[in-house]
């Protein structure tokens, strides 16, 4: 065997089942060995798309997602798409080819110092110099990507070397335990716990797991504790619960989670970090105890008045405050006065409902009226705009990781090519991109890839013809010189046809049920349906918050 065909052979004996990738010539053994193997190898039309259909998968599974891209160029064009997953911390695996090593250092064509340009935002950096290490450092990188606190990790391969004669090896995954709360801290929680009144749970990703969201809710409705999430723990805890108050959070947050956070006596934030995300720029900052379990290196870092700080896992921190029967005792004035933000919240969510526009749909509406025709399972992934605030509002994600998005590096074009990869990860579930029209045009040619892979992913572009965050910015800061941000897009309906993927346009609230109707109906193929906005509408959030980031 030789090296190609020793790594697929060690990426299959750790399970892998895709590899998402765009051929080049420094991969091309490599590519012609995963024809031989059981992995399906998913050819996209850009190396961004790959990435990001890799870390989709990493993100469902808790398993990493595996991509494959050509030196120099094709590198380059994928560090977007890792820099999301290391934000994130996504579990993924990045294989890269590099130029010939007799070239190396010779400023050669291909060439550019790939280890060193992505070793700030990976985990770990491996290269592939000697044919008997190829499987072990294969599973050392996989096992390394999944490992607590997950995230991305590169190895890279010279041309010459993927050719050369190798031999299978042990290739084991092998996972490395996260550290845990001891019972001396969790003491301490439990004493903090016992004098609370007005205490609010903050869910992130790091419990956005099964036994996670279990266990979330096995506290919150025993002690009656009210749950906020941030924009990796949607999903944490189902969204139609009553003790549910919202995302928190710059970027879709709503007042009611964002002043519940900060009118606490106790913040219990678990698996989820106060970022600067979080707090609108360290400006919502609670002002009772906070307590924080996650695994964040940063954290000691942020300027948060942390009452206790624990890098720990925080799954097996919910499974030991369940087994310890502390008890909370909630003052009922605390829910009476969030149920009186929760009033106010609901009034502004009735005017968004109420607007109306001549040949544009009401986006709020059909939001509104999409989320009661979802089935519970579903994945929705959102882009990065303004579009995106309105899934916060009126759609209720009620399944484990049934939200994904770049949330904190906040790049255009994850949304589609994410839900593709969701997608293949999770067959059984309906996906869901929600994307607006400058994000969907970065990524568009990947249509093709959806259309050729029969991949029957559900596409809502929202289209108002411009980059309405900053128009929005615009118009408000700079005294409405609007410049820039708007724009023309081409027949989505017609270029979506091309492809070969159904499609459907809206310009009316009268077209909401229909649309509705088209867009969630069951289907082999992939489908699209635009919806027209007028770029004024602006979406229900919080406003005076959003000013301080």
């Amino acid at each position: 065997m030789n090296v190609a065909q020793v790594a697929v052979w060690c990426l299959e004996q750790l399970g892998v089942k895709r590899i998402y990738g765009l051929i080049g010539t420094s991969i091309l053994d490599f590519i012609d060995a995963v024809k031989d193997s059981r992995i399906r190898y998913i050819s996209t039309r850009h190396e961004q798309v790959a990435v990001s259909m890799a870390d989709a998968e990493g993100r469902l599974t808790g398993k990493p997602g595996v991509a494959v891209v050509h030196a120099g160029p094709g590198f380059l064009n994928s560090l977007i798409s890792v820099a999301n997953a290391y934000k994130d911390t996504s579990p993924l695996l990045l294989i890269s080819g590099a130029v010939k090593r007799r070239l190396a250092g010779l400023d050669s064509w291909l060439e550019v110092p790939q280890r060193d340009i992505i070793r700030p935002i990976v985990k770990a950096v491996f290269r592939v110099d000697k044919p008997l290490d190829v499987a072990k450092i294969i599973a050392e990188a996989y096992s390394t990507a999944a490992s607590p606190p997950q995230g991305p990790v590169f190895v890279e391969v010279p041309e010459d070397v993927w050719s050369m004669s190798s031999e299978t090896a042990p290739c084991r995954f092998n996972v490395r335990p996260p550290p845990v709360v001891s019972d001396e801290d969790l003491k301490k929680v439990a004493e903090l716990l016992s004098k609370t009144r007005r205490p609010v749970l903050l869910a992130g990703g790091g419990i956005n797991n099964d036994e996670g969201a279990r266990l979330l809710l096995q506290l919150a409705e025993r002690w009656q504790i009210p749950v906020a999430v941030t924009g990796n723990g949607r999903g944490a805890f189902p969204e139609d619960h009553p003790l549910f108050l919202g995302r928190a959070g710059f970027g879709g947050g709503n007042p009611v989670a964002d002043q519940a956070l900060i009118r606490a006596d106790l913040v219990l934030a678990v698996g989820a970090g106060l970022s600067d995300t979080t707090t609108y720029g360290y400006n919502y900052v609670p002002r009772g105890d906070i307590i924080v379990v996650n695994l964040d290196p940063l954290a000691e870092k942020k300027p948060i008045p942390y009452t206790l700080r624990f890098y720990a896992d925080a799954v097996d921190f919910l499974r030991k405050l369940v087994a310890a029967g502390i008890d909370v005792k909630v003052d009922p004035n605390w829910h009476k006065e969030i149920e009186e933000m929760r009033k106010s919240w609901n009034t502004y969510l009735e005017e968004a409902l109420s607007r109306s526009y001549h040949g544009f749909v009401n986006p709020s509406k059909f939001f509104y009226h999409l989320d009661k025709a979802l089935p519970r399972d579903i994945v929705m992934v959102g882009g990065q705009g303004m579009h995106i605030v309105y899934t916060f509002s009126f759609v209720k994600i009620r399944a484990v990781r049934g939200y994904l998005a770049a949330f904190n590096l906040g790049a255009m074009g994850f949304a589609f090519p994410a839900a593709l990869g969701a997608k293949l990860s999770m067959p059984e579930r309906d996906v869901y991109a929600v994307v607006g029209d400058g994000e969907f045009m970065m990524t568009v040619q990947d249509l093709e890839t959806a259309t050729r892979e029969k991949i029957p992913v559900k596409i809502i572009v929202v289209n108002d013809n411009s980059y309405r965050v900053l128009y929005a910015r615009q118009r408000a800061q700079k005294m409405g010189r609007v410049f820039g941000t708007l724009h023309t897009n081409p027949d989505f309906v017609k270029l979506a046809e091309a492809f070969g993927v159904e499609a459907m346009s809206i310009s009316s609230d009268d077209d909401i049920p229909k649309a509705v109707k088209f867009v969630t109906e069951h289907s082999e193929r992939p489908k699209l349906l635009e919806v027209k906005i007028h770029p004024d509408d602006f979406p229900p959030m919080n406003i005076e918050a959003a000013l301080k980031f």
